[in-house]
């Protein structure tokens, strides 16, 4: 088997895994965006409540509800590093996956080049072979 059909078909294989890793990262992207948003809206909506309670029963309400929701903005922010952290895997990913598709480019544009040397050497082979031939008669 020639080295081209097996490069076509490492391309293939390169560009497929480096495509998968692309929509790895765009959704891990999207994922941290909407951690990140949900945080943000949980944490301003929390700045708007001002306690406007007259009795110790709404202040301890008040005061648990506070609890509560520092509670939910605790686990906000571990979702938020979580999905930070899928991002950096995926862009890692994405980024390997490029570097190993490049790579196999490379080799195959090298096969090219080598492969059109080849077929001008053999044009000149041939070429030369007639420029003899026509020396020899004359």
């Amino acid at each position: 088997m020639s080295p081209r059909p097996r490069l076509a078909t490492l391309l293939t294989l390169r560009r497929a895994e480096r495509d998968v890793a692309a929509a790895e990262l765009a959704t891990a992207t999207r994922r941290h965006r909407d951690s990140e948003a949900l945080e943000a809206r949980t944490r301003a909506g929390l700045e708007h409540l001002a306690p406007a309670a007259a009795d110790v029963h709404q202040l301890r309400a008040i005061a648990a509800a506070r609890l509560a929701a520092a509670n939910m903005l605790d686990e906000l922010r571990a979702d938020a590093a979580a999905s930070r952290a899928d991002l950096e895997q995926a862009s890692a990913g994405y980024t390997s996956a490029s570097v190993r598709l490049r790579a196999v480019e490379k080799l195959r544009e090298r096969a090219a080049a080598a492969e059109r040397e080849a077929e001008l050497a053999r044009e000149q082979a041939a070429l030369d072979e007639v420029g003899a031939r026509k020396a020899a008669r004359a």
